[in-house]
């Protein structure tokens, strides 16, 4: 291997000393190993690991031998392993670490053999990537295996263009330009990679490839995400096979984009695994940069802060119905935030993959203080109100027609009721009729198009949110009268479908009313929302962990917001890359604004 004057030591306390093995105090037997004896102590041998407790424990003829014949083992590695067992120290550099590794390997030393692992994954680069993959697999390490597969996914683009990448075994490859957590910015890359594996770099960027004949590596390219004009330029170039029949494949699915909600497939995901929540729009105090501007909020636990994106196409709006279909966010209805209330019809639909909008068939009647929810393929929205009266009607929306149509409607009027989809069903809960606050609970079922009354909740409310978690369903914040007087409603309940009952669970930390809400990692998110008890919106985030029956809080979103519309969706590392934290983004504003100010200045 290169990078020779490499070095490291391990360290890991055992109990004797480097002078037992140097002075030869007490031995009691010698490793004769190429040949050459060493001198050491049964006991301590035995202590060390597996190989020679077996050995000297067992019953072997070796447990009465003075002395042992070790093979498989150098002298020299065998000698790092005795300084390891005696003084609990090993040093490595790239001229040893190999048959360092294939010694403690034989001698089952487990510490040292993650410790050549980690050794190795630090110096490695394209120029030994083959021989720690060739170790990997003559030893059967999957820890190191692990650690060159990740190298992979993270220096694909680089390592793709030297003659090692092609050295490498095709399952390898394949794994590797197969897997989500493939770190490139766009397919693009993706298929650039693949057909180095096949052809030089020089030849790809001359288009001297010949693609006529089936190439494995091509099978892994997710060809629906790549670039229109790049499919086209392909598609042209191409006679009839199996990659032109792929190409044009994804070339018709990128002139259905209506329709690629219910095309989604293995092919069409990101290349991500990266789950954050989401929250669009609400009502935010008028101090706020989010009633300037067209943003939306993302944030992922590990973070450790709420960032923005930018939505120039999407709505500014509160109290949206919001729903996610294979990984497409659409936004239904809702309160303008104009002067008074005024209920929406109109709708939209956010693709994480390219941060991009569009506008859908609006609902066929106004809606606010409604709710929405996901069955199979179709979007529901249930209820609401379109501030003349209440409303008892669902409509259903097609994303293959990019139609609505009326469905079952409700028993009676509700609004600011809450709902979530379980098994198949809807459930709503609570909400209002007229000024008086409910608690009634029904199930909708798509197959019989038919409502039914369920167990009433323990506690009326309304404005509060809802989410379904391990097979329940729990109602959470929200406000009430019952006082006679507007008052939060902290009483968390529980709906356990199958028994159609409710349980009480722990009482939220504060007040919530329209919150947003989203379960992330088998946790539910309940973000910000208006406290009557406080008398102002607030920023806290708290979290639900079901298992322990336990609220803790997040971070903080950094502005005061009520009817925030949430969700979880899969995001791109490319489009997570643009999002900008609060504090750059406010930055950011002000040099706009310092920026036009001067201008004017100059101006005057």
């Amino acid at each position: 291997m290169r990078k020779t004057d490499a070095g490291r030591k391990l360290r890991h306390r055992q109990g004797a000393t480097a002078d037992d093995a140097e002075s030869g105090v007490l031995y009691d037997v010698v490793l004769l190993v190429e040949g050459r004896p060493i001198q050491a102590h049964r006991i301590l041998l035995a202590a060390s690991c597996h190989y020679f407790r077996g050995m000297f424990a067992g019953g072997l003829r070796e447990s009465e031998q003075k002395e042992i014949s070790i093979h498989g083992v150098s002298f020299t590695a065998m000698k790092k392993l005795l300084d390891y067992i005696y003084t609990s120290e090993i040093e490595l550099d790239l001229e040893c670490v190999q048959e360092v590794l294939a010694a403690a390997t034989v001698l089952q030393l487990e510490k040292v053999i993650d410790f050549c692992c980690d050794f190795l994954f630090s110096w490695l680069d394209e120029s030994n990537v083959v021989e720690v993959h060739r170790l990997a697999d003559v030893y059967g390490l999957q820890q190191l295996n692990a650690k060159v597969h990740s190298y992979l996914l993270r220096n694909i683009q680089t390592f793709s263009r030297s003659e090692g990448y092609r050295m490498l075994p095709q399952d390898e490859v394949f794994r590797a330009l197969s897997s989500n957590q493939l770190q490139v910015s766009s397919e693009n890359q993706a298929y650039e990679a693949a057909l180095h594996y096949h052809f030089s770099p020089e030849e790809v960027e001359s288009d001297q490839v010949y693609l006529q004949e089936p190439l494995r590596m091509l099978d892994a390219v997710r060809f629906c995400l790549m670039d229109r004009h790049v499919l086209q330029r392909l598609h042209d170039r191409l006679s009839p096979c199996p990659l032109k029949a792929a190409v044009s494949a994804a070339l018709r699915y990128h002139q259905q984009e209506m329709l690629q909600p219910v095309l989604q497939g293995p092919g069409t995901q990101p290349r991500s695994t990266l789950h954050c929540i989401l929250g669009f729009g609400g009502r935010f105090s008028s101090s706020s940069y989010m009633n300037s501007e067209n943003l939306f909020q993302v944030f992922h636990p590990s973070w450790g802060e709420w960032r923005t994106l930018p939505a120039s196409q999407s709505p500014r709006m509160s109290n949206q119905g919001i729903a996610v279909l294979n990984n497409f966010a659409y936004l239904i209805g809702g309160d303008k935030n104009t002067n008074g209330c005024q209920a929406e019809s109109r709708c939209w639909r956010y693709d994480p993959r390219h941060n991009s909008w569009c506008s859908i068939q609006p609902l066929q009647q106004q809606r606010a203080d409604h709710c929405v929810c996901v069955l199979g393929d179709h979007i529901y929205a249930v209820g609401g109100r379109d501030y003349r009266s209440e409303l008892d009607s669902v409509e259903r929306y097609d994303p293959r027609t990019n139609t609505w149509e009326f469905v079952c409607p409700l028993k009676r009027q509700v609004y600011a009721h809450a709902g979530a989809a379980l098994d198949g069903r809807i459930y709503i809960a609570c909400g209002c009729r007229g000024l008086t606050y409910l608690k009634e609970t029904y199930c909708f079922d798509p197959a019989a198009n038919t409502w039914t009354a369920c167990a009433e909740g323990p506690v009326e409310r309304a404005w509060h949110a809802m989410a379904a978690l391990n097979g329940r369903i729990y109602v959470i914040g929200g406000s009430n009268d019952e006082l006679r007087y507007r008052r939060d409603v902290v009483t968390v309940a529980c709906f356990h479908p199958d028994a159609d009952s409710w349980s009480l669970v722990a009482t939220l930390p504060g007040g919530h009313g329209e919150p947003g809400v989203a379960v992330l990692d088998h946790r539910i998110y309940v973000l910000g929302g208006r406290s009557h008890d406080r008398g102002n919106c607030m920023k806290y985030v708290h979290v639900y962990d079901a298992d322990s029956d336990e609220w803790g809080s997040e971070v903080e979103l950094k502005e005061r917001v009520s009817g925030l519309a949430a969700c979880v969706a899969l995001m791109p590392p490319s489009v997570v890359a643009k999002a900008r934290s609060w504090q750059q983004h406010s930055k950011a504003l002000w040099e706009d604004v310092n920026m036009d100010n001067s201008e004017d200045s100059s101006e005057d």
